[in-house]
């Protein structure tokens, strides 16, 4: 083979040549013919034009030889290659030119793999060696020859839960080992993850995708694997582990459900942000899976990052524990048939006799029924008051739960309402304010599922009256349940059509969900500003103001912080903002959950060089 030299010798300019331009000239191994094989594909195979002869073009990258095709992506192809220097089988991954465009692509190219060669982990391909032969760029990797999940699912459609369980724990701790190095993947899909045996799964690829996302960034198209690709970089918003874990969480849901968890006719921006607005299920297309790993999955895949795992430690102990709780059921024994006992004609006789004992003795309750029944169902009419709580003692029990969740007392508070609400004596409206009091209790405890179960038995109940004097307040109930029994974020817009004298509490209700059930602390910030400034008629709901205010206060911290993230480039910056991010978590008033939301800010800020 000959390369030729002449494209590379330096212009009058002094710059330095494009390595795109070298051109490769290779001789027929039969006629000894020289062949230009500048534009044709490595290990590809032609025909010599002057003795026709078949020949591989190409085969050799520095001291590296082609052996065999395994595999063709998006950045290029990989082979398995012989190094030649030290006698082992390498794959070997040969990039496309576009990789190599410009010297500022080259060394970024360069920078990504030297650091993804740091990554020294049983769960990632390690890489060898990077380099440029023939104009292009080449990375040597270890060769994992088991295959891929994408090649499993291709046999099985369906993987086993507990090999998908595990591959997920493997893979994860691939990723949480990069990510203390500060690198994230990017386009984590079934073909990236491969199988050096029937235990170890391997993640490949990792860094690299960071130049051919900028470079689809630069031609307005989306870098990944759309059935994968994380909602937040569909929305141009700043990515971080949490996009890698949701595609590891769309991974893993294709391998045990048997399909993509989107499936669309086109991959278009639009149609991919329509889909992925939708919350998906695993149980949906995997009814078979257990219960934690549907949880895994689903959280997994969350819309918003915030309600993803905060750590790959914490996902791996999940996995783990779904996976133990899933082999601890397989390893239960099948309990053994009870023994069939033949009836013999003794048992037979002595079931007669039980048979017409019973039927004397139904007979003779009957008629000291019938004798004794004035006593025991006396006509004397009711008065009611025994029947139904007085609504001034259902209304001194629900005060009282009020002043407690305005002090901070959220379980107490909780209690009372609960014990209201499920109350059959409780009258209305008192019993619907019960319901949503502890709906509003339970979420500043941060617990969801115990909220949702209050709301959904307003909205199923229907309206408590149909008097037309009651008839705004009763609807008042059933849609303010509705809205927030939905389970996803209420738009601040929402406000202009809560403004009635008791319809303030609502918006109270949608501000707590949209913080402390969403984390959209944006517009829980002036949901919360909108309660503040409506004049509700019942005092009660009043004594919620300081409650709002500490949100208040607390999203005036994060707002001016959020703002100058988006700006922030520098270590320089990233340090004066650490500054402020620290000064907010000190005086966060209202929790785990804007705190939670302050130490990512911090995580990002420390990634990007800023200094406490």
């Amino acid at each position: 083979m000959l390369v030729n030299e002449s494209s590379q010798t330096p212009d009058p300019s002094g710059e330095r040549p494009d390595p795109l331009s070298v051109q490769v000239i290779e001789n027929c191994e039969q006629c000894g013919s020289p062949m230009d094989m500048s534009e044709v594909m490595p290990f590809a195979e032609v025909n010599c034009p002057s003795c026709g002869a078949a020949l591989r073009a190409r085969k050799h990258f520095n001291n590296f030889t082609l052996l065999q095709l395994i595999g063709e992506g998006g950045m290029g192809s990989v082979y398995k290659a012989l190094d030649v220097t030290l006698n082992r089988h390498v794959a070997l991954k040969i990039l496309k030119k576009e990789c190599s465009a410009n010297e500022e692509e080259r060394e970024k190219l360069a920078q990504e793999a030297r650091l993804t060669a740091a990554i020294n982990h049983p769960h990632v391909v390690k890489v060898f060696d990077f380099g440029q032969d023939h104009g292009q760029f080449y990375l040597a990797m270890e060769f994992v020859e088991k295959g891929s999940l994408d090649d499993l699912m291709g046999l099985q459609k369906r993987v086993a839960e507990a090999q998908v369980l595990k591959v997920g724990m493997q893979i994860a701790q691939g990723l949480e080992a990069a990510l203390e190095i500060g690198l994230i993947h990017r386009d984590i899909k079934p073909g990236n993850i491969l199988f050096a045996d029937a235990h170890t799964a391997k993640l490949v690829d990792f860094g690299l995708a960071i130049v051919m996302d900028e470079e689809a960034h630069s031609r307005g198209e989306i870098w990944g694997t759309p059935y994968y690709i994380a909602p937040e970089k569909l929305d141009d918003q700043p990515e971080d582990f949490r996009s890698d874990m949701y595609s590891l969480g769309g991974t893993l849901f294709h391998a045990l459900a048997g399909r993509p968890p989107y499936e669309a006719e086109s991959a278009s921006m639009v149609a991919l942000k329509q889909l992925k607005s939708q919350p998906v299920s695993l149980e949906a297309f995997a009814p078979d899976v257990s219960s934690e790993t549907a949880y895994v999955i689903n959280r997994m895949m969350a819309k918003n990052p915030d309600d993803r795992y905060a750590s790959y430690a914490e996902l791996v102990g999940h996995l783990s524990y779904a996976r133990e709780k899933l082999l601890e059921r397989a390893r239960k024994p099948i309990q053994p048939k009870e023994r069939e006992v033949v009836e013999t004609a003794q048992t037979r006789k002595l079931s007669a006799y039980l048979s017409i004992g019973l039927l004397a003795a139904v007979v003779l309750t009957i008629l000291l029924i019938f004798v004794f029944r004035d006593s025991i169902f006396p006509s004397g009419k009711a008065d009611g008051s025994s029947q139904v709580m007085a609504a001034g003692d259902a209304q001194s029990l629900l005060l009282g739960g009020v002043s407690m969740l305005a002090g901070g007392d959220y379980e107490k508070a909780r209690g009372t309402f609960q014990h209201l609400a499920s109350n059959e004596t409780t009258p209305q409206p008192q019993k619907n304010w019960a319901f949503l009091n502890a709906a509003l209790a339970s979420l500043l405890i941060g617990d969801k599922e115990a909220a949702m179960e209050s709301l959904n038995t307003v909205k199923q109940a229907g309206l408590y009256s149909t008097d037309p004097k009651n008839a705004k307040l009763a609807n008042f109930f059933v849609e303010a349940s509705r809205v927030t029994a939905q389970g996803k974020s209420i738009p601040n817009s929402i406000r202009n059509l809560y403004t009635g004298r008791e319809e303030a509490f609502a918006l109270l209700l949608f501000a707590v969900w949209d913080w402390e059930g969403k984390s959209e602390f944006a517009s829980a910030g002036q949901l919360f500003s909108a309660f503040l400034n409506a004049k509700p008629s019942d005092e009660w709901i009043q004594q919620y103001h300081p409650l709002a205010e500490k949100y208040v206060r607390d999203w005036k911290l994060l707002e001016p912080i959020e703002a100058a993230l988006a700006s922030t480039a520098t270590p320089e910056a990233a340090s004066a903002l650490l500054v402020q991010v620290n000064a907010a978590k000190a005086g966060v008033r209202t929790g785990s959950t804007i705190a939670g939301r302050l130490d990512v800010i911090q995580k990002r800020l420390e990634l990007m060089g800023a200094k406490p």
